[in-house]
């Protein structure tokens, strides 16, 4: 660095000066004088550039991709004063970006009103962006560091996680709302699972009388179907770091994030009014909406997650029950840790209806860590263990989907949770 260059030969002048003067020796005095010289040289010639004028402006391909699109960043950096001998652009490097192409640094010189551009193509990682700046440092031919900072140019850009498209994914809160859904409202009106019969009023739809049962009793009676209505469903994300106890618990969340947002993007399209809350070091809660709107909203809280530890949120028994409406839909993402079970039974019973989704540690981590006669045995003991939990949450009137990351969510959840009475 040229600041501590610059030290360093101010450190050396003293010193030199120190050892002659010290010593009465002419010949160490006169080492002295080039540094001198070349520091009093180098600083003149830099004085009058110490402050450029600097202007730059970022263009992105898109400022909103999913996971796995490549992302094509251009800066361009324009001098507005003096001109500039030697200029160094960097932007970056991001967290989990991976460079495909290009370069993210960018070394020349920069005379007046002129331009240094650089160009990089990059993957990058689940996320929220600001990209508000580029790192700029000035330097002279001397070496010396003249200036350096950061120039503005924000040009945010979201990585929303890449959700799959879900069917068949049926729930049964005990409370509904007034709007069409596709919950089971248990009270007959319009619908299509019949619901029962009753006697003929004036004014009901005559398409709807059964005429068996007035062949067989003589008497007018008409089909009820069940309603559909829409209902309150909180998606409840676990970033809690000690429910992922694999070697890459990033990847293993990043699983979940796109189950959590696979979930909310199929109950929004069915009518319901869905919010989101990431449980762990910290409470993130969105209130519960209607709409493409809301989904891109969802989706945006989703890509921010990450793990943390707290211990106010440790357990599920912390829940904030207050933002839930009683008798609303409960949707749990997490790969669990054990006393959940007990949570979960609890809140089951105190009037919420309750899904757990279970991305499945034990897969995850063979599949990184690889097959062997240790980590078989290692696997043995861990599945019995939860497979206690299961027992637990079943006996509480929760099925959970024990879901192995290595195959796709879709299947799994149209088979697990199928439409049943």
């Amino acid at each position: 660095m040229g600041g501590r260059k610059t030290t360093a030969e101010l450190s050396l002048l003293f010193l030199l000066l120190v050892l002659g003067l010290g010593l009465r020796h002419p010949g160490v005095v006169l080492l002295a004088v080039p540094v001198a010289v070349h520091l009093t040289f180098g600083l003149f010639l830099s004085y009058a550039e110490r402050h450029p004028r600097l202007r730059a402006a970022r263009t992105v391909s898109a400022d909103r991709l999913l996971e796995g699109d490549p992302l094509r960043i251009e800066v361009v950096l324009e001098n507005m004063g003096l001109a500039l001998e030697a200029v160094t652009v960097e932007d970056g490097p991001y967290p989990g970006w991976e460079v495909l192409d290009g370069a993210e640094t960018a070394i020349g010189p920069l005379p007046a009103g002129g331009r240094l551009a650089l160009g990089y193509t990059a993957r990058p990682r689940r996320g929220l962006y600001p990209l508000s700046s580029i790192r700029v440092q000035v330097r002279d031919l001397l070496g010396y560091v003249l200036w350096e900072g950061g120039v503005a140019c924000p040009a945010p850009v979201a990585v929303l996680p890449r959700c799959e498209r879900l069917t068949g994914v049926a729930i049964a809160p005990r409370r509904t709302l007034v709007a069409a859904g596709t919950a089971r409202a248990r009270r007959g009106g319009t619908g299509t699972e019949f619901f029962g019969a009753r006697e003929y009023l004036p004014g009901d739809d005559v398409r709807r009388i059964n005429w068996k049962a007035y062949a067989r009793l003589g008497e007018v009676v008409i089909n009820q179907f069940e309603e559909e209505r829409a209902a309150d469903v909180a998606v409840v994300l676990d970033v809690r770091a000690d429910a992922y106890p694999v070697p890459n618990a990033v990847d293993l969340l990043d699983h979940a994030v796109r189950a959590a947002g696979a979930l909310c993007q199929f109950f929004l399209s069915q009518g319901h009014r869905v919010g989101l809350l990431l449980y762990g070091r910290y409470l993130d809660w969105v209130f519960p909406g209607y709409g493409r709107r809301h989904g891109e909203r969802l989706l945006r809280e989703l890509a921010r997650a990450e793990l943390g530890t707290t211990e106010v949120f440790s357990e599920l028994g912390h829940l904030p029950t207050r933002l839930l409406r009683v008798g609303s839909q409960v949707v749990l993402v997490s790969p669990l840790v054990p006393g959940d079970e007990d949570d979960l039974g609890r809140l089951q019973a105190r009037g919420y209806r309750v899904m757990a989704l279970v991305p499945d540690p034990l897969a995850f981590e063979q599949a990184q860590v690889g097959e062997g006669p240790e980590t078989e045995l290692a696997g043995r003991i861990l599945a019995l263990e939860r497979w206690v939990m299961w027992q637990k949450l079943v006996s509480a009137g929760i099925r959970p989907l024990v879901w192995d990351v290595r195959c796709p969510l879709a299947p799994q959840a149209k088979a697990h949770w199928r439409r049943a009475r």
